[in-house]
């Protein structure tokens, strides 16, 4: 992780300063004396703690290193610790589906120092593939700003299925003689939701083949043991580069500047139909306004920057700048569509 040098600041000068100004024994000495002391307070925000951050400032992750969340994660942490002045120090926890981090998150303290980089899974899906959980996601949380988006792809092995386009698969898989099997991170996860609201849209029946998660998942399908899957562009475009997996379509409204020349969903004859991976901060619910308000700036400040982007292209995702307004927006908006979309499918809370 990046050092960066702490830096410690004063509010009301030096010890000589203070004792020039004590020593001067007049009315106009002592109310400048006041005047400095009171100045900081003054100028600080209501619910502000004076300086923040003025200590280290933790930041949760639920996923191992190496992962989407993590690159994510680590490239903004670094970019906050030099604005900051303050170690901003990467913890990962998975864990349970994201569980428990997220229920770390929730139970610490709301002061601004405790903050969480939350994804699709643990607030958008868990709610409705277990039964009970320790949080609640849009009660327990305070959204601040959305950093980063990896749109799902979908991906064939050219080997098994010889379609060069969307509408090609499609095709293929209405008058294929036997059914076509498609991986996935497990029952209920981002990759099989996205091809279940696929198939919907496209009027096609495919075989779900659940594994434990989305690495093992693809690899089976650049191993030729299964035909298709929907993977984030983030891990599947460097098997595309090498000819071992073909991206048919991405799933977002806009293409993705990760794979420019491959067209979306959307354009290919299925309008608004956007799935996709993202990430964004939020804290602990009773986390002050005004240091909400910061985070998002500050936070919004690093995603809009050119190197943030070129630092996450590297892992084949984008910036995703979103107000605080613009995430709780979008926690609404994918909770009910997961929501229905799960009921549809049956899939059973464990």
């Amino acid at each position: 992780m990046l050092a960066v040098k702490s830096v410690s600041y004063t509010t009301v000068g030096d010890k000589d300063m203070r004792r020039q100004l004590i020593t001067r024994r007049s009315l106009g000495g002592v109310l400048s004396l006041a005047a400095a002391l009171c100045a900081p307070v003054a100028n600080a925000q209501p619910g502000t703690p004076q300086g923040y951050p003025n200590k280290p400032v933790r930041l949760i992750v639920s996923f191992p290193p190496g992962g989407f969340a993590d690159l994510v994660g680590r490239t903004l942490a670094q970019s906050l610790q030099l604005q900051w002045g303050q170690p901003v120090l990467v913890d990962n926890r998975p864990g349970a589906g994201g569980i428990l981090a997220t229920d770390l998150t929730a139970k610490a303290a709301p002061d601004g120092y405790t903050l969480y980089l939350a994804t699709d899974g643990p607030f958008v899906i868990n709610p409705f593939i277990y039964k009970t959980l320790p949080y609640k996601p849009l009660v327990d949380f305070t959204p601040a700003a959305l950093v980063a988006y990896t749109p799902m792809a979908l991906v064939i092995n050219p080997d098994l299925v010889k379609a060069s386009t969307l509408g090609e698969f499609v095709t293929l898989a209405k008058t294929a003689s036997k059914t076509l099997d498609y991986a996935s991170s497990g029952t209920g996860g981002p990759h099989h939701l996205t091809m279940e609201a696929f198939k919907a849209a496209a009027g096609i029946d495919l075989n779900h083949v659940p594994y434990k998660g989305g690495a093992p998942a693809l690899q089976d399908v650049l191993s030729g043991q299964v035909p298709a899957m929907f993977s984030v562009v983030s891990t599947s475009q460097p098997h595309a580069k090498a000819g071992k997996l073909k991206i048919l379509a991405v799933a977002a409204l806009k293409r993705s500047p990760l794979v420019p020349d491959v067209p979306t969903i959307a354009e290919s004859g299925y309008p608004g139909f956007e799935m996709g991976a993202w990430a964004g901060i939020v804290a602990p619910r009773g986390t002050p306004q005004a240091v909400i308000d910061k985070i998002q700036v500050d936070v919004l400040k690093v995603v809009r920057e050119s190197q943030f982007a070129e630092k996450l292209a590297g892992a084949g995702a984008q910036p995703f700048a979103g107000t605080a307004d613009e995430f709780s927006a979008l926690l609404r908006r994918d909770t009910e569509r997961n929501g229905k979309l799960i009921r549809s499918l049956n899939i059973k809370p464990e």
